[in-house]
């Protein structure tokens, strides 16, 4: 199966049971869709200042009546949770495991703090997109990976809802902001934050991204 394009079967059903396709096209191309972002907890070493690694499964305190606040419709509703946060306990929605909206592979650095690293790895770890940890990914690797999932993400359905950690949340904001810029630069990342276990409304009409909503605690 390939990333971003399906989903597994859950409980019994699938997106291809469903007649849902993930390979439409380009980004410019859709319209028609209010994606909500649901960010999760934090990894629990970032409270400690270590680097993530992807073990736990976070919680992200969705609730299903709450998010229908900001949806059109709750029939027929798909939830794409990252691997790395827990899915959600619901009845109805559709739950579909997305590897793609995983968060950054830190390699052999997860669980150490930056301190513990050289000043020029330092350096080049938060300035240069194309760096990557000892075994890891670069920001670059990571967000071009969940760029391109919002690109090739069915437009046809009014409703979807993304379940991911933060940091992945913000890279899907990235791309509706810095559409022409893949991947976007270190300085750009550093301009938009999301908090934990919060929702993020992006929306598509006529093939035109926007930001509805940042960050709103949930």
């Amino acid at each position: 199966m390939i990333d971003g394009v399906g989903c597994p079967r859950h409980a019994g059903k699938s997106c291809a049971a469903m007649g849902m396709s993930y390979g439409c096209g380009p980004m410019g191309e859709m319209s028609g869709l209010r994606l909500l972002c649901c960010a999760s907890a934090l990894p629990p070493a970032v409270s400690r200042g270590e680097l993530p690694g992807g073990a736990d499964a976070l919680a992200t305190g969705f609730d299903l009546q709450k998010a229908a606040a900001y949806l059109p419709a709750t029939s027929g509703l798909t939830l794409h949770y990252a691997p790395d946060v827990a899915a959600p306990d619901v009845d109805g929605p559709l739950l579909c495991s997305q590897n793609a909206l995983r968060d950054r592979d830190y390699g052999l650095w997860a669980g150490r703090n930056l301190r513990d690293v050289g000043p020029e790895e330092q350096l080049s770890f938060l300035s240069d997109v194309a760096f990557a940890p000892p075994g890891g990914e670069s920001f670059a690797t990571s967000y071009q990976r969940m760029a391109h999932w919002l690109d090739v993400l069915e437009q046809t359905v009014p409703a979807a809802v993304v379940l991911a950690r933060p940091a992945c949340v913000r890279n899907l904001i990235l791309r509706v902001l810095y559409p022409g810029e893949n991947p976007v630069s270190m300085a750009h990342a550093a301009r938009v934050d999301v908090l934990p276990h919060s929702y993020s409304l992006l929306t598509c009409h006529a093939g035109r991204w926007r930001v509805g909503m940042l960050s709103a605690p949930m």
